[in-house]
Parts: C-alpha cells; sequence; structure tokens
C-alpha cells in the first residue's frame, strides 16, 4: 500500500492486493475504507482477484489514520470474513480545499479556501411542536446532513477556474480538506448556483476569481468510477509516443508482463 498527497491526480492510496494474503476460497473481494467518520467501500462491487487486485482510493479522508480491510467472496459470493488490515494517512494543508468528481477523479483541483470556509455548517430535521393542555411536546424526524455550508474558494488561474467549472457542472462533487475545517473527510455535495467573482481582481489583469459555492450533504455515490484516471487511451498515448509511429501489444509486452503488472506500474500522467 502506498500513500500520495500530491495532486496526481488527487491525494490517494493505492491498495495492492496479493492473491496469496487471500482465502484461497476467494474470488472476489471489496475493500472497505475505515475513518473516524465510519466504514465505506472503495469498491462498490465486488471486483475480481485473480491474480491479485489494484485499487485507488480518491476519496481517503485526509489528516487522520485510515484503515483498509479486505472483504473477502467465494464463487457462490459467501462472505468468507476479512483479510488483512492495513493502515494509510495522507495530508491536505491546512487552508486548502480539493474539489473534485467524485465519478472522475482525473478531474480535481486543490484551492485556497476563503476564510469563511466551512463557517457555519447547520444541518435541520423536521419538527412539529403539540399543545396539550398547558404542556408542549416537540415530534421530530431525523437530522439532516449538512446545509447550505458556504464553500467558498479561491482560483488564481485561468486552467484551475476551468477546471472548477468542468467539476462543478456535475450534480454531486467530492469536497476533501484538513479536518480541522470541521467538515466530513469525505464530504459530498451538491452546489446548485455557482458564482465566481472577479471583482475586484480582473481590472487590473488579474485572473482571481472568488467562487461563491453554497453546498449541502448528500448521500455517497452508490456507483463506482465512470471515467478511470487510468484509461485505455492513457496507456496507448505511452506506447505510441514510446514505439513510434504506433505502440503494437508486443510493444506493451516488453513493459509489463501482466494486466496486474500495467495497474501497478501505469504511465505517469500528463
Amino acid at each position: 500500500m502506498t500513500a500520495f498527497s500530491d495532486m496526481g491526480p488527487s491525494p490517494r492510496v493505492r491498495i495492492d492486493i496479493d492473491d496469496a494474503d487471500l482465502d484461497p476460497a476467494a474470488v472476489t473481494v471489496t475493500v472497505l475504507q475505515i475513518s473516524k467518520w465510519g466504514q465505506v467501500p472503495v469498491n462498490n462491487a465486488p471486483r475480481d482477484v485473480a491474480g491479485g487486485l489494484v485499487l485507488n482510493d480518491y476519496t481517503v479522508p485526509a489528516g487522520v489514520p485510515v484503515i483498509y480491510r479486505v472483504q473477502e467472496f467465494d464463487a457462490s459470493g459467501a462472505d468468507l470474513g476479512i483479510a488483512l488490515s492495513l493502515d494509510a494517512a495522507v495530508d491536505i494543508p491546512f487552508g486548502r480545499v480539493v474539489i473534485q468528481d467524485p465519478l472522475a477523479p482525473g478531474n480535481a483541483v486543490m484551492l485556497d479556501a476563503d476564510v469563511s470556509f466551512a463557517g457555519q455548517r447547520g444541518r435541520s430535521r423536521p419538527t412539529k411542536i403539540y399543545q396539550a393542555g398547558g404542556r408542549s411536546f416537540a415530534m421530530s424526524g431525523l437530522m439532516s446532513a449538512l446545509e447550505s455550508v458556504a464553500l467558498h474558494c479561491y482560483t488564481d488561474t485561468v486552467d484551475d477556474a476551468d477546471m472548477l467549472a468542468l467539476i462543478l457542472e456535475q450534480p454531486v462533487v467530492l469536497v476533501r480538506t484538513h479536518p480541522r475545517s470541521g467538515l466530513p473527510g469525505s464530504f459530498y455535495a451538491t452546489i446548485p448556483n455557482p458564482v465566481p467573482d472577479s471583482t475586484g481582481h480582473a481590472r487590473f489583469g488579474r485572473d482571481t476569481n472568488v467562487w461563491d459555492l453554497i453546498g449541502s450533504g448528500v448521500t455517497r455515490p452508490s456507483i463506482d468510477v465512470i471515467v478511470p484516471v487510468y484509461s485505455y487511451e492513457l496507456f496507448k498515448q505511452y506506447l505510441d509516443e514510446k514505439y513510434p509511429p504506433f505502440g503494437t501489444y508486443d510493444d506493451a509486452a516488453l513493459e509489463w508482463s501482466t494486466y496486474i503488472s500495467a495497474i501497478r506500474n501505469p504511465p505517469p500522467l500528463v
């Protein structure tokens, strides 16, 4: 297991599972991420472990210890129990925030947070007060997720502004920041009305924008990544550049002996 705090494309943990460390009857596994905020699956659907498995967790909360455990299943889908217990940690500096598309984790950006960032973190619940004689009673439902949280941040370059605008086109974004912000480590939010404001900057030729973002917490998506970071196109581009005019499967075999080897040693992101 290897933890990365850089933006390649965002803070992440690479979980590398050798099938020799699993129950011989295990055919599929689900990797569980465990932190102070609870337990969530890294992969929502069980993954095949023939020859091993490599997963990248782009949702790992920053600034806290995280444990990964592997839930095993046999060919019939029966639960074989938990294997392995792997520790990891990544860091996002205080005052910085990573905003990303949870279904296309290659779309991510780290920005400076405004001083108002997560200053108020309100929640609500449906409540009805009933009066019986001189006595009053409250009937209420469950507490909501965080509502109308200020997620104001700055972009200082055109590239960062373009990336943030692309991410905010999605109905749900993932916000990660230092735990001192008071937000959950992986805060999934919907931001209906993003407003970039260059007042006080554009007139001086600066590219800085403050983004007035108000987000409300929503449930983590129940589907896995749709647009992978390490795509077929990335491997093809790498091979085409190294073996012009175009790479072949024989060239790929020179670089990687197996599919798992290729996932463990992917081309650099460019």
